[in-house]
């Protein structure tokens, strides 16, 4: 019952109060005693978030009362119990019958014990054909895609390249780590692991073009593993990687000073330590710098400096001081839903109108702050063009920058699905990582 009622508050905070899911459930984990409950907590919250609006389409259907007019506690109970009948084979029926019931008459709601019963058992019985619908259903409905975000997906991908894209944030892609090359060879961690997932190889997985990249499936958290303790290894995907490598291949003034100016929790700025830089690192608030300084100390890397610094605001204290000037900006997150699935519930066309312009006004001090000669990285980890191509236009076109042929400073192999002179686009998926839009000009 317990572990219910923990998944039961939070539904609550991110689908009612539009919390962050990986804080909510951080939080909720962090009070958790047991490693099984941790892991029932985190997939049927994760699982409800996901496919939250086909749920709702389910509840819609077999309830008298509609979803958005139920009170919020009975929803999301229904919420859950569905998932369980439906997507988890480790919960019986009854079980998931009986603990929602349980668990309405826990929070107050005992005179509707019989409504919370009555659905969940129809939909016991017909979960095979339930099942059935939700496969030959469209792209909204099959993939809980809220309209807005399917259409720029399909307007940037087309529909059966989206249908891909929905299915890999959908997939268990493990947990996606970097090596730090200065700590360790590569091939001697490969080859510890290799001994510690014998007999398990499929769990370990090395990145076909950077060596320093693999993915872990089901071998416990980071704060597991000895290697992240020790600050040999960080948890970064692969296509954030690459703005690192990006950088670095564009760069003629090697090792040079490098700025990033929003940097938490600090995996670029650590890859561009590793990678023999000079990195002051900044973010807006002390929390999120503190995150930076905490993965900088675990690694080793003591002389990256971190300051706390509005990128919005003009700093003069950074005027022509960079060789290399990072801007990973603040975006609608759409290449990332496989790892936030809240994401896409919370996209507006106003929301993306306001990070486009709070982009350009980062991105306009940043330009000071590169050396003649030196380089600018913009990227983000969504996919509109009103955030990526246009606000890269933006710096060409009227910040006086030079574009960089992206597309001839990437590892062999990479054939991006997207590409112009000056940036690459990654589609979710397309290399076993996040959406990723990265792209490079010269000052």
């Amino acid at each position: 019952m317990s572990a219910r009622n923990t998944v039961l508050d939070c539904l609550i905070k991110v689908l009612e109060e539009k919390k962050p899911l990986h804080i909510v459930l951080k939080e909720a984990l962090d009070k958790t005693e047991t490693k099984e409950d941790r892991k029932f907590i985190s997939r049927l919250v994760r699982g409800c978030v996901e496919r939250a609006l086909t749920l709702d389409g389910i509840i819609n259907r077999y309830s008298k009362v509609k979803a958005d007019k139920q009170k919020q506690v009975i929803r999301n109970i229904l919420r859950e119990g569905i998932y369980q009948i439906l997507f988890m084979d480790s919960v019986t029926d009854f079980a998931a019958c009986d603990e929602s019931v349980k668990l309405a008459g826990k929070r107050g709601f005992k005179n509707l014990a019989g409504f919370v019963n009555g659905n969940l058992r129809n939909i016991c019985r017909e979960k095979d054909s339930i099942l059935s619908d939700i496969e030959r259903a469209g792209l909204s409905y099959k993939y809980s895609v809220p309209e807005p975000v399917l259409k720029e997906f399909t307007g940037s991908f087309g529909k059966e390249e989206s249908r891909e894209a929905f299915d890999y944030f959908f997939s268990d892609t493990g947990v996606s780590y970097r090596i730090n090359v200065s700590k360790s060879e590569p091939q001697d961690l490969y080859k510890k692991l290799d001994d510690s997932f014998k007999d398990t190889k499929e769990i370990f997985k090395k990145n076909r073009y950077l060596d320093c990249c693999f993915t872990l499936k089901g071998a416990g958290t980071p704060d597991d593993m000895e290697e992240f303790k020790d600050g040999i290894i960080v948890v970064q995907d692969f296509s954030s990687v690459l703005t690192g490598y990006v950088a670095d291949s564009c760069c003629k003034s090697k090792k040079g000073n490098v700025l990033d100016l929003c940097a938490a929790p600090g995996g670029k700025s650590l890859h561009m330590a590793d990678q023999g830089y000079r990195v002051t690192a900044c973010d807006i608030s002390e929390a999120k710098c503190s995150l930076i300084k905490e993965a900088a100390d675990r690694c080793g890397f003591k002389d990256i400096d971190i300051r706390v610094n509005d990128a919005s605001l003009y700093n003069e204290g950074f005027k022509e001081a960079f060789d290399i000037v990072l801007c990973d900006l603040p975006c609608s997150g759409l290449g990332i839903i496989g790892k936030k699935p809240d994401i896409k519930y919370n996209v507006t066309e106003e929301k993306i109108t306001e990070l486009s312009g709070l982009q350009r006004e980062i991105l306009k001090n940043a330009v000071k702050y590169v050396k003649p000669g030196g380089i600018l990285i913009y990227s983000t980890c969504t996919l509109t063009g009103r955030e990526n191509t246009d606000n890269y236009s933006f710096l060409i076109n009227e910040c006086g920058m030079r574009k960089i042929p992206v597309k001839d400073h990437l590892p062999e192999g990479i054939v991006p699905y997207g590409a112009d002179d000056g940036y690459i686009v990654i589609r979710p998926g397309q290399y076993e990582s996040d959406g990723f839009f990265i792209s490079c000009c010269k000052k």
